[in-house]
Protein backbone atom coordinates (compact mmCIF):
# COMPACT_ATOMS: atom_id res chain seq x y z
CA UNK A 1 0.00 0.00 0.00
CA UNK A 2 1.22 3.23 -0.49
CA UNK A 3 0.56 6.26 1.99
CA UNK A 4 1.71 10.21 1.48
CA UNK A 5 3.83 11.93 3.77
CA UNK A 6 3.99 15.45 4.13
CA UNK A 7 6.76 17.68 6.10
CA UNK A 8 6.12 21.03 7.06
CA UNK A 9 8.53 23.90 7.67
CA UNK A 10 12.19 22.89 8.32
CA UNK A 11 11.42 19.46 8.19
CA UNK A 12 11.36 19.57 4.69
CA UNK A 13 15.08 20.33 4.69
CA UNK A 14 15.15 17.04 5.40
CA UNK A 15 12.38 14.90 4.37
CA UNK A 16 11.56 16.79 1.03
CA UNK A 17 8.91 19.19 -0.33
CA UNK A 18 5.62 18.18 -1.33
CA UNK A 19 4.41 15.14 -0.30
CA UNK A 20 6.46 12.42 -0.71
CA UNK A 21 5.15 8.77 -1.44
CA UNK A 22 6.28 5.99 0.80
CA UNK A 23 5.32 1.84 0.19
CA UNK A 24 4.41 -0.31 2.60
CA UNK A 25 3.07 -3.30 3.13
CA UNK A 26 -0.03 -4.28 3.77
CA UNK A 27 -2.23 -3.89 7.05
CA UNK A 28 1.14 -1.47 7.96
CA UNK A 29 0.71 0.96 11.12
CA UNK A 30 2.59 4.10 12.30
CA UNK A 31 5.95 1.84 13.95
CA UNK A 32 6.17 0.48 9.85
CA UNK A 33 5.96 3.97 8.71
CA UNK A 34 8.61 5.38 11.36
CA UNK A 35 11.07 2.45 10.18
CA UNK A 36 10.52 3.50 6.87
CA UNK A 37 11.23 7.26 7.70
CA UNK A 38 14.19 5.89 8.82
CA UNK A 39 15.57 3.77 6.26
CA UNK A 40 14.96 6.54 3.99
CA UNK A 41 15.88 9.69 5.99
CA UNK A 42 17.45 8.92 8.91
CA UNK A 43 20.74 8.92 8.33
CA UNK A 44 20.45 12.81 7.12
CA UNK A 45 18.17 14.10 10.12
CA UNK A 46 20.03 15.29 12.94
CA UNK A 47 20.28 13.67 16.21
CA UNK A 48 17.80 16.52 17.62
CA UNK A 49 15.24 15.68 15.52
CA UNK A 50 15.31 11.30 15.02
CA UNK A 51 16.65 8.74 17.15
CA UNK A 52 17.89 6.06 14.94
CA UNK A 53 17.99 3.52 17.87
CA UNK A 54 13.79 3.42 18.49
CA UNK A 55 12.99 4.93 15.08
CA UNK A 56 11.68 7.95 16.55
CA UNK A 57 11.06 11.63 16.11
CA UNK A 58 12.41 13.35 19.06
CA UNK A 59 11.46 16.57 20.73
CA UNK A 60 8.09 18.76 19.71
CA UNK A 61 7.86 16.80 16.39
CA UNK A 62 4.38 15.25 15.87
CA UNK A 63 3.00 13.00 13.32
CA UNK A 64 -0.57 14.47 12.27
CA UNK A 65 -3.51 12.53 10.46
CA UNK A 66 -6.70 14.15 9.93
CA UNK A 67 -5.83 17.47 11.51
CA UNK A 68 -4.81 14.80 15.26
CA UNK A 69 -1.74 14.55 16.08
CA UNK A 70 -0.98 10.42 16.11
CA UNK A 71 0.16 9.20 19.50
CA UNK A 72 0.32 5.19 19.12
CA UNK A 73 2.43 3.45 16.90
CA UNK A 74 0.24 0.83 16.25
CA UNK A 75 -2.24 3.02 14.30
CA UNK A 76 -3.19 1.44 11.46
CA UNK A 77 -2.78 3.20 8.13
CA UNK A 78 -5.03 3.25 5.26
CA UNK A 79 -4.16 3.38 1.67
CA UNK A 80 -3.76 6.74 -0.15
CA UNK A 81 -3.24 8.13 3.57
CA UNK A 82 -1.67 11.57 3.70
CA UNK A 83 0.64 12.13 6.99
CA UNK A 84 2.02 15.50 8.24
CA UNK A 85 5.32 15.82 9.67
CA UNK A 86 5.27 19.14 11.59
CA UNK A 87 6.92 20.71 15.24
CA UNK A 88 4.69 21.30 17.54
CA UNK A 89 3.91 25.27 17.83
CA UNK A 90 3.13 26.90 21.19
CA UNK A 91 2.37 30.04 21.97
CA UNK A 92 -0.51 32.37 22.95
CA UNK A 93 -1.31 35.97 24.38
CA UNK A 94 1.07 37.50 26.88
Amino acid sequence: MKVGLKAIGDLRDYLGRGIQEIELPEGAHIVDLLKAIDQRWGAVMPSYLWDPQSCQFKGPVLLVIDQKAVQDVDLRLKEGEEIIVMKAIAGGMA
